[in-house]
């Protein structure tokens, strides 16, 4: 019987290289090839790759551009004066934002600029469903944390499963080397599907008011980069009006106002005659690059209507004029 085990040992070794092995070849959520982006018809960890990239690439950028996938309409690379990257991945929350920039300052890099674009998901998302979700799986912070990491993706039946997609799925959205040059993925001109006569607004179960933990996540990064001699900039983004009327009933208006005593933020969400218009968006979620400019030109470049900022879009709201900016353009419509 020992003999036969033995014989079987090259096999069983064997089997088992093969199980680690396979997922790590086909890697659809390119984690183990970050410095090599392959199409796999599956939306890459873009934290994880972004995370990668730039500490392994310490001088490439001087700024960067937090927030979920709804920032990746903002084409950083036009902010003159500063070399900004756009950090934007599925579901972005304060909480990853923090131990990123965490992570960054612990390898030496100390950007002189960083921005936050917040909307309903970085206050209602819950970051621990994030853990075991291969597509938003966090960085991991320790040896520890990075060792759990990679067992997430060392599952063969995930791999296998994959290659429908890999293989046979449509793309929607194609991943190259603009992803390590700038970060955004959105670009001009693009055509929208979208059934408007359908529209609901964004929403989704995962969603939890979370505004407390939100705002002291945020209250960190404020500190920490007055700590380290590092500009904010907090903006929050231009929500589709259905989104923006559902999640005003679920905690943003809290969210807003909470918001202001921490941190000076530029506001571009509420009802106006950006939001209700359909042609700014590709669906309820997602606005378009050319609005992505219109953000940076008044942020940047103090560049607004003033009709739009009589709507409140460009408003700087400060802890001095919260309760006004909340009574006229959030509590009910100026226009």
């Amino acid at each position: 019987m020992k003999r036969f085990l033995i014989r079987l040992l090259p096999f069983f070794v064997w089997i088992a290289l093969l199980m680690v092995a396979l997922p790590m070849v086909i890697d659809p959520y390119n984690v183990f090839h970050w410095n090599h982006l392959r199409d796999n018809g599956i939306e890459p960890n873009k934290n994880f790759l972004k995370m990668e990239y730039i500490l392994h690439n310490p001088d490439k950028f001087d700024a960067f551009l937090f927030g979920s996938s709804r920032v990746s309409a903002i084409h950083t690379d036009l902010i003159e004066g500063y070399r900004c990257y756009n950090m934007t991945y599925s579901e972005g929350v304060p909480r990853e934002h923090l131990e990123n920039l965490q992570v960054m300052l612990e390898h030496g890099i100390c950007p002189r600029m960083v921005m936050i674009g917040v909307d309903s998901v970085s206050c209602m998302v819950d970051p621990e469903f994030h853990k075991g979700d291969r597509l938003r799986c966090p960085y991991p912070m320790t040896n520890e944390a990075r060792r759990q990491f990679y067992l997430l993706y060392l599952e063969p039946i995930m791999a296998v499963e994959s290659l429908e997609t890999t293989l046979f799925g449509v793309q929607a959205v194609t991943y190259d080397q603009k992803i390590y040059d700038v970060g955004w993925n959105l670009d001009y001109g693009l055509i929208s599907s979208y059934d408007w006569s359908q529209a609901v607004g964004d929403w989704t179960e995962l969603y939890a008011n979370r505004v407390l933990q939100a705002l002291e996540e945020i209250r960190q990064i404020k500190e920490l980069c007055d700590a380290n001699g590092i500009d904010l900039i907090v903006f929050t983004n231009p929500m589709h009006h259905l989104t923006y009327e559902k999640v005003m009933e679920n905690g943003y208006r809290d969210f807003l106002e909470g918001l202001a005593q921490i941190t000076d933020y530029y506001n571009f969400s509420g009802i106006n005659d950006i939001t209700i218009n359909n042609d700014n968006y590709l669906e309820t979620s997602h606005y378009r690059a050319e609005l992505g400019d219109r953000i940076l030109d008044a942020i940047f470049k103090n560049q607004v209507d003033l009709h739009l900022l009589e709507q409140g879009f460009d408003y700087k709201v400060t802890s001095d004029n919260c309760e006004e900016f909340l009574r006229n353009y959030i509590d009910g419509h100026n226009f």
